[in-house]
């Protein structure tokens, strides 16, 4: 089982919707937010948060009422896009999400009967992944050209070749594509940013992101993202 959810945090600007949001949201995220200076972090942060508890309680209605859970065997997911009053209307009345972290600072959900989550925003949109098995997202705003340093220093020598050609636009698509890629695998893996990403080879085609170190490997799904945004979502391999 395998589910992407997509908000647009533009109407959590209005600080009433925040409000409201805060109430619905994990703790320590709605004490985040209140402390917050920035309008644009804490509406992201929020919506982040109310895609979460959104995700939760579709899993929660799905378990409850029999339904087989949704296989997804196919490479691509299409995302599913959730508007803020739609999920503040749908999580009126129930308490918020709890969260706990392991060692390392990974987030996960205590008594979670087998469900994990992952959870992203840049740009405009939050986005939120819940799984069955460990799983990593990432969402980036494809924003300006990237310095040959910084390509240097995330491709790995097989992405290389790639950008040889490439329109400064196409190349910073490219990277933006990988980095997406490589950091939701290091969220699937809870290694975090501090895991060398020229290390790291995104294999679009083959569906997966290999620690070329460790051969380690996890399944990489192609993900429809909104215009100007590289999204990638990654999973433990099913055994």
């Amino acid at each position: 089982m395998l589910k992407l959810y997509l908000m647009e945090a533009e109407p959590l600007f209005d600080a009433e919707n925040r409000a409201r949001a805060q109430a619905l949201v994990e703790k320590e995220r709605s004490r985040r937010a209140a402390e917050g200076k920035q309008e644009s972090a804490q509406a992201l942060s929020l919506a982040a948060g109310l895609l979460l508890a959104y995700a939760v309680l579709q899993a929660e209605k799905q378990a409850a009422g029999g339904e087989a859970s949704c296989e997804c065997k196919e490479e691509k997911i299409n995302p599913v896009y959730v508007s803020v009053e739609e999920a503040i209307a749908e999580l009126q009345g129930r308490n918020p999400v709890e969260i706990v972290k392991a060692p390392g600072g990974k987030p996960s959900l205590p008594d979670s009967r087998g469900l994990f989550f992952n959870l992203s925003h840049s740009g405009a949109y939050a986005a939120c992944a819940i799984s069955d098995r460990e799983v990593g997202l990432d969402i980036q705003e494809c924003r300006e050209a990237v310095s040959p340093a910084v390509l240097n220093r995330v491709l790995h020598e097989m992405e290389k070749d790639s950008c040889t050609g490439l329109s400064e636009e196409e190349k910073a698509a490219f990277f933006f594509k990988l980095w997406a890629a490589k950091e939701a695998y290091v969220k699937c893996t809870g290694e975090g940013l501090a895991k060398r990403f020229s290390a790291l080879f995104a294999d679009w085609k083959g569906g997966s992101v290999t620690d070329t170190e460790r051969d380690v490997r996890r399944k990489l799904y192609t993900v429809k993202a909104p215009d100007g945004y590289a999204l990638a979502v990654c999973t433990e391999t099913e055994n």
